[in-house]
């Protein structure tokens, strides 16, 4: 075989250990379960996203990244508001409804205010952030969204959902 040949079976076998060695690295990360949510056509639309990061304080302002094989990841570059909705502990199921697009038609049935201007809001949620998308990149899998914050409220209960190794839990904070 040329060593040409054989050189790059090593690199694609080197690039897929990497991937797996990134996999389980970023498995060890805790994330926030948020579901982004937005109007489509005047329809509510949203998924289960963990990449959701603040940017900035000034002016307040987020990104949240979308892989480009979700359902929302094309209506989201023609959207000119998201919302975020960080889920409360008790909300795994919100979690799972929205990351199963066999249940889409139950995304919205309760707990939703549907009248509220730019993105559906989740009623309980730990907090929702609505942001007015002024930017987005393309990388690899995903696509970053930029949004500037024009509301954003918390629950008074600070009890987030986090995902950690496949996994729903809480994040136990020390009170002292």
């Amino acid at each position: 075989m040329p060593s040409g040949i054989a050189h790059l079976g090593a690199m694609i076998e080197g690039e897929a250990a990497l991937t797996e060695s990134f996999r389980k690295a970023m498995r060890r990360v805790a994330s926030t379960v948020n579901v982004i949510s937005i109007y489509v056509e005047g329809q509510p639309m949203g998924i289960t996203a963990t990449a959701v990061s603040g940017i900035s304080l000034d002016p307040p302002s987020l990104l949240v990244c979308i892989n480009r094989a979700a359902s929302l990841h094309a209506p989201m570059g023609d959207m000119s508001h998201f919302r975020v909705n960080v889920l409360h502990r008790d909300q795994q199921e919100i979690a799972r409804m929205f990351a199963d697009r066999s249940q889409h038609a139950l995304r919205f049935s309760s707990g939703w205010d549907l009248g509220c201007d730019g993105a559906p809001r989740l009623d309980d949620a730990q907090a929702t952030i609505l942001c007015r998308r002024i930017d987005s990149h393309s990388f690899g899998t995903h696509s970053i969204f930029i949004g500037v914050v024009e509301e954003a409220a918390a629950r008074a209960e600070i009890d987030p959902l986090v995902y950690l190794d496949g996994r729903y839990g809480c994040a136990e904070v020390d009170e002292s």
